[in-house]
C-alpha cells in the first residue's frame, strides 16, 4: 500500500511540475492531446433527472460526469473508443449506466464522499465551483483535457475531433461553455487514477 501511495504522489508531483498549456482551439485531432484524455461534462441538473453522453472520439479516455442534482447518466461509445474509467461526482448521488468493462466510481456529498460540481467555465458560483471540480478531477482521475457544461442539459456528444455538443436549456441558465487544454503535442502525465 505504501508503494502504491508513493507512486501516486510521484505521478502527481510530476504532473504538477508541468503547468499545462491551453489550446486556442476547441477541436483537436485524435492523438493531439496525449495518449489518454480526460473529458469533463458538468451540469447543474439534467432534464427529468437524467443525462446521456455518447463518445465517438477514438483513443483512450476517462470521462467525468458532474451534476449538482441527483442524476442518472447513460454513457455509450462508438467504434475505436477506449473508455478506461468514468468518475461521476456531485452534491447529490450520481448513478451511471456504462459500457461493459468500464470502471465506474461515484462520489457525492449526500453519500459523505468527496464532492464537487461545476457547470460553467471558468467559474459557476459558490454551490458549484468549477475550479474545485477540476482540481478534484486532477487528483482522483487525471489532468482534465476538456470541460463542457451548462446549467441544464441532458444529451451530450463528444465527437471524433473533440467537438462537444449539448442540448443546453439557455432559458434556465448560461449557454454551454467549453475549455480544452494540454493539446500541444506533449503527452499527459500518467493514466487514470481512480482512488
Amino acid at each position: 500500500m505504501k508503494l502504491l501511495t508513493g507512486l501516486l504522489f510521484a505521478s502527481l508531483a510530476a504532473c504538477a511540475t508541468n503547468e499545462g498549456s491551453s489550446s486556442s482551439s476547441l477541436t483537436q485531432e485524435p492523438g493531439n492531446c496525449g495518449s489518454i484524455e480526460t473529458h469533463v461534462i458538468g451540469i447543474y441538473k439534467g432534464f427529468h433527472d437524467s443525462a446521456t453522453v455518447h463518445v465517438t472520439r477514438p483513443g483512450k479516455q476517462a470521462l467525468v460526469l458532474s451534476a449538482h442534482d441527483a442524476t442518472r447518466w447513460t454513457v455509450t461509445t462508438g467504434p475505436g473508443v477506449e473508455l478506461e474509467a468514468i468518475y461521476a461526482v456531485g452534491i447529490y448521488a450520481q448513478h451511471v449506466s456504462a459500457p461493459a468493462g468500464v470502471r465506474v466510481v461515484a462520489d457525492s456529498r449526500e453519500e459523505a464522499g468527496p464532492y464537487a460540481c461545476g457547470y460553467t467555465y471558468p467559474q459557476a458560483g459558490t454551490d458549484c465551483n468549477t475550479d474545485n471540480l477540476l482540481k478534484l478531477v486532477e487528483k482522483k482521475v487525471h489532468p482534465p483535457t476538456s470541460f463542457h457544461g451548462c446549467y441544464q442539459g441532458s444529451i451530450w456528444s463528444i465527437g471524433e475531433d473533440l467537438t462537444v455538443t449539448g442540448n443546453c436549456n439557455s432559458d434556465a441558465g448560461p449557454a454551454q461553455t467549453d475549455m480544452v487544454q494540454g493539446c500541444d503535442g506533449e503527452d499527459s502525465c500518467g493514466g487514470p487514477i481512480l482512488l
